[in-house]
């Protein structure tokens, strides 16, 4: 009688001690899914899910609608942007994030709540071949925190892709642009103009992952400015 209850005493230590390493595996491995903890299982468990439980929507300007600005081989602006929303789509993914995508004209649009809109663009391949880089607006006069996203989207796309802002070619179509005027007022949005077809070419279609990637870096700045980004 008392060697079975030794027995039974081992196997339940045993069981409260496998127990306790499962739990400790999933504590750690929850950890670096959140980004903390040693760099070889952060790198396993892959991108921290820093933007669970965000909303955000992307549209791949024109889609849907037309082609956009074309050039002279039959390169087109849609074509481009779809690129890059789609990269951007999945590296918000990645960090966890439920991202809707887009058409220019989505009946989606209407009243759209979510914790960031941005609608990505890309600038004619008509102007000179010595125009080149990037520009973004918010609704003129409109939220104070669509202004900043703005301004985390200046900032992050400037230093991921090496272009220069050109603030001062912000037309009337950014700033009024018609899906601000769609989307619910409590959605902070902005619109980004990528880059020139003509000058700034072979970074849009050769290496689309890095605009993508400084688009992604802008919303990461506004959503979680404790980053420092």
């Amino acid at each position: 009688m008392r060697i079975h209850l030794v027995q039974r005493a081992r196997w339940v230590l045993l069981g409260v001690i496998v127990l306790c390493v499962v739990a400790g595996i999933a504590l750690s491995w929850q950890n670096a899914r959140a980004g903390n903890g040693p760099g070889w299982l952060r790198r396993l468990a892959g991108p921290p899910q820093v933007l669970a439980g965000r909303h955000i929507g992307i549209v791949a300007g024109h889609s849907g609608n037309d082609s956009g600005t074309v050039c002279i081989d039959g390169l087109t602006e849609a074509s481009v942007n779809r690129s890059i929303a789609d990269l951007v789509v999945h590296e918000l993914t990645l960090y966890g994030a439920t991202v809707d995508s887009l058409l220019e004209f989505d009946e989606r649009l209407l009243g759209y709540q979510a914790d960031v809109f941005v609608s990505i663009h890309s600038d004619s391949c008509q102007a000179s071949k010595e125009m080149s880089g990037f520009k973004v607006a918010s609704l003129e006069g409109g939220s104070q925190e669509s202004g900043a996203l703005a301004s985390c989207l200046w900032k992050s796309y400037a230093a991921a892709t090496g272009l220069r802002p050109n603030p001062n070619t912000v037309t009337r179509d950014m700033t009024d642009y018609h899906s601000f005027r769609e989307i619910a007022p409590s959605t902070p949005a902005a619109i980004i103009e990528t880059g020139f077809l003509n000058a700034d070419r072979s970074l849009l279609t050769e290496h689309p992952d890095r605009p993508a990637h400084g688009i992604v870096d802008g919303i990461r700045c506004f959503l979680l400015p404790a980053e420092g980004r």
